[in-house]
């Protein structure tokens, strides 16, 4: 299993409590790409001890800043908005990474068991697979967008690279990234362009305000979604409850 994840330095902290979520429940993960604002291991604190206790995933270092105006126009209206620039590493994974395929994952995310079933969907004839947001149409999006209801949330999406290299998907969603002003940027275009097709996934593997059946049930949950202003959810300890409990448990292994 190939994973990406992205943030600034402001979020090393929870990229680390992700990280460490995911590798204590999945052993099936192989590498993982962190797509950051530096490319230097030393300054990601607690980063080495969490590559000594999994000596058999390979973390791969990558600055952003070093793609971010290769592709986004400095004159794109969705630069600088409320949203941090880097969101725009997920819809530049073709460029970024290697592989074919990978499973990207929001730093705001714990992950709670094995995801690895996750990594064996058969993804050969869609561009993404991902979980139906759920708040999204309470809000209109989907009239502005004209999509349908199959609109996904961007935290957790595993990525066909190898497709969406071959049908140039990426020139198309940095093509509206450059033009149009989105509410939120790399999700709705991402959304826009793979529009039929995605495979929409279960949401037990990307839960965050979710009234489904199937994620009222806590023993279901592989990931948490912590979905929303970090200012929220970090201060919300009982909206948060479950990352409080696996960032206690990091801080108690590697101190903080």
């Amino acid at each position: 299993m190939v994973i990406a994840m992205s943030c600034t330095r402001d979020w090393y902290h929870y990229l680390m409590v992700a990280i460490y979520s995911l590798l204590g429940c999945t052993r099936s993960v192989k590498k993982i790409y962190l797509i950051l604002d530096t490319d230097k291991v030393e300054e990601i604190e607690n980063l080495d001890n969490i590559k000594k206790k999994y000596s058999d995933v390979e973390f791969v270092i990558i600055n952003f800043n070093n793609f971010l105006f290769k592709k986004i126009q400095s004159s794109s209206p969705n630069l600088n908005s409320i949203y941090s620039n880097f969101c725009f590493a997920k819809i530049m994974l073709s460029d970024i990474v290697s592989e074919n395929k990978v499973l990207y994952i929001d730093t705001d995310a714990i992950v709670k068991r094995d995801i690895s079933n996750l990594w064996n969907y058969k993804i050969d004839d869609y561009y993404i697979a991902g979980v139906k947001d759920f708040g999204i149409f309470t809000r209109g999006t989907e009239d502005v967008l004209e999509i349908s209801r199959d609109y996904i949330n961007s935290g957790v999406v595993l990525f066909n690279l190898e497709k969406m290299r071959l049908d140039g998907v990426q020139d198309k969603i940095l093509a509206i990234i450059n033009s149009r002003e989105l509410r939120y940027p790399d999700q709705d275009a991402l959304n826009i362009v793979c529009h039929n097709h995605i495979l929409m996934l279960p949401s037990i593997y990307n839960h965050s305000d979710d009234f489904s059946l199937e994620a009222r049930n806590q023993d279901l949950i592989k990931i948490y979604h912590f979905a929303g202003p970090k200012d929220f959810w970090v201060t919300n300890k009982l909206y948060a409850e479950e990352w409080y409990e696996m960032e206690e448990k990091f801080c108690n292994e590697f101190g903080w």
